[in-house]
């Protein structure tokens, strides 16, 4: 795969998602190696709030898990 593929161009040219506040804090809290549970206890937001927060963060980031999710918002620097 080189760096003219075009499936990678869409990801280099369009703008960074729009991550509400708790998805950027959720992604953050992940990022530094925190499981959903204490996420929980750092934030107070209910689990399920927590894990929709993640999901909705990876779908944004166009990733298909957690680690690709932190890694690309690293990248944007948007965390």
């Amino acid at each position: 795969m080189s760096t003219a593929d075009p499936r990678f161009a869409r990801h280099r040219t369009l703008a960074p998602p729009d991550l509400s506040p708790i998805e950027l804090r959720c992604l953050s809290l992940a990022a530094e190696g925190k499981t959903a549970d204490q996420i929980v206890i750092e934030t107070d937001l209910p689990l399920v709030r927590v894990s929709c927060a993640l999901m909705q963060a990876i779908e944004k980031l166009g990733t298909r898990n957690i680690t690709a999710a932190i890694s690309r918002a690293a990248l944007l620097r948007l965390i």
